[in-house]
């Protein structure tokens, strides 16, 4: 994900209303009535974690975190957040996912994983992540959904100012391939403007349920975003729990 080059540095500043201590209690939730209570015997993996907001709350809770993501950039950002907690960051793209071990549970917030385009690849992830969990191990994961791309983003233009920086993001939505072109124009406050273009794909549930069955998960539930709540019709972020015996 290279299109995170410029991006990083004002990440951040654009997805400060993204509810992560809600998101992170969540999964902490998940993860102590799959693995158990003690955190702090837990090794968990924050696939394409990004600037690592979810990975140091996580580590804060008493987890024993790792974070990967193809963005060096990325990981700079996240390693400057890093005080007293110990982290191990990784640079490497999830199609190449390779640790030194297994881990007790993988979780990939953010709708990364849309940005997978082909489906044989994001098949090929979810046997990665499973060749590198435990016994009983937990995958946790959110993907945007094609209402939300369809209906909520569509053929629409948007522009939002936030303190320090603004944006123009144009949003085109191709219904026959499933597939989500963002076009960003960030204006940063006292900076030089950049461009961004950024792709993602909606996958059916049903798809995402055979790619996880094909990689040998034995149990799979979904939630409504970060809640307890089945998704509706309307649904825009899908939450994937699933479980390996």
């Amino acid at each position: 994900m290279s299109c995170y080059s410029g991006f990083a540095y004002m990440y951040d500043l654009l997805m400060k209303d993204v509810p992560y201590k809600a998101w992170a209690d969540y999964i902490d939730r998940v993860l102590i009535q799959q693995l158990g209570e003690n955190r702090k015997d837990r090794i968990v993996l924050d696939l394409a974690c990004g600037t690592g907001n979810i990975t140091l709350l996580l580590s804060q809770k008493g987890y024993d975190m790792i974070g990967v993501d193809a963005s060096t950039d990325m990981l700079s950002q996240a390693q400057g957040k890093v005080t007293d907690e110990q982290i191990l960051f990784l640079a490497q793209d999830m199609k190449e996912l390779d640790l030194y071990g297994t881990v007790d549970a993988v979780i990939c917030t953010c709708d990364s994983l849309n940005y997978i385009l082909d489906e044989a690849e994001l098949g090929a992830i979810f046997k990665r992540v499973k060749m590198f969990l435990n016994a009983g191990g937990v995958f946790i994961f959110d993907m945007n959904t094609e209402y939300k791309f369809k209906e909520v983003l569509g053929d629409k233009s948007f522009a939002t100012k936030v303190e320090g920086a603004a944006y123009e993001w144009d949003n085109h939505f191709n219904a026959d391939t499933g597939i989500n072109k963002y076009h960003v124009l960030f204006m940063p406050d006292g900076g030089e403007p950049f461009e961004e273009v950024h792709y993602q794909r909606a996958y059916p549930i049903d798809v995402i349920y055979d790619l996880l069955r094909e990689a040998e998960f034995s149990s799979i539930n979904l939630q409504d975003g970060y809640s307890n709540v089945m998704p509706g019709d309307e649904c825009v972020r899908i939450v994937f729990v699933a479980t390996m015996q």
